[in-house]
């Protein structure tokens, strides 16, 4: 065979042998008879042989050219199978998913969650990635996100779980030992200056000067230990401060402070098979789990 000829053509030679005609090959390679014609001629010119007798529009294959048929399917089976396998894998999920979320939601909401995916696809190895700061789905830097947000990013693909409501926790021992009475006279834990602009500074700055909060901490799960450890009041979301035995809320659910929990992915990568299993697997076990997201069990 000509080192230089395109093996794509095979598949003419292929489809004229089992068809018998120009029509018949051009209606399954889905192009018209001239262009079967232009390339059986042209094979034929490039070979130096003739591929096919023809009488009154029907083609019979030479030796030549039933020998090239016979190659080019099974070149066409080979790939076929290649592409089976390849598609195969993915509908079979395997592999690995990073899910990106914050400290609080990892420590008490994410677990069970997890358990139930990996119950599930025991072939998809998951990677949980604590950062309190929305990473770039973009750049691949995890699969999903489950994050806390009023407005998450519009370029990514989401599901509104639950709406996010957050009280005011103390701990037993704290409440039974502390004289304060007003909320203004508490022993205060708080975030970090780096989040400057949450929402629970915002509030908290009517009650007292954040100058005036004793303990400032970066991420609710340590302010939650900090707070079942007697140090002072904190605003948590109410599905982590309900976790924790030693934490008693101060009042029902503070409504300004109500946000939402989402769950986000990429549009790229929502069709990838492990990505889809997990994704709409913790899409439901976290719609379990609402009432608990909107603090109404305790």
């Amino acid at each position: 065979m000509h080192s230089k000829m395109d093996l794509n053509l095979l598949r003419y030679v292929a489809a004229v042998t089992r068809t018998g005609s120009l029509s018949g090959a051009a209606r399954q390679l889905g192009v018209n008879h001239a262009t079967v014609f232009r390339r059986i001629v042209q094979m034929e010119k490039d070979l130096g042989v003739r591929l096919f007798e023809r009488s009154s529009g029907h083609y019979v294959a030479t030796a030549a050219g039933e020998e090239l048929a016979a190659a080019g399917a099974a070149m066409l089976a080979t790939a076929e199978q290649s592409l089976l396998k390849v598609a195969g894998r993915d509908l079979r999920p395997g592999g690995t998913v990073r899910i990106t979320t914050t400290d609080s939601i990892a420590q008490a909401l994410l677990n069970p969650v997890l358990a139930r995916c990996r119950a599930l696809y025991p072939q998809i190895t998951l990677h949980v990635v604590i950062n309190n700061v929305l990473v770039d789905l973009s750049r691949r830097d995890a699969d999903i996100a489950l994050r806390v947000s009023s407005h998450p990013p519009e370029h990514l693909l989401g599901k509104r779980i639950a709406p996010l409501a957050i009280a005011v926790f103390g701990s037993e021992h704290y409440l039974a030992t502390t004289q304060a009475t007003a909320l203004d006279e508490h022993e205060w834990i708080a975030l970090g200056e780096a989040q400057e602009r949450h929402r629970t500074l915002q509030w908290l700055k009517k009650i007292k000067p954040l100058d005036e909060v004793a303990y400032r901490i970066d991420g609710f799960a340590a302010i939650a230990q900090a707070c079942a450890n007697g140090l002072g009041l904190a605003l948590l979301p109410c599905f982590l401060g309900d976790s924790m035995p030693t934490l008693r809320r101060i009042g029902p659910p503070e409504p300004t402070l109500t946000s939402e929990l989402w769950l986000l992915t990429h549009p790229d990568l929502r069709t990838t098979a492990r990505i889809k299993a997990i994704y709409q697997t913790m899409q439901v076990e976290l719609v379990k789990r609402a009432d608990i997201i909107e603090g109404k069990t305790r």
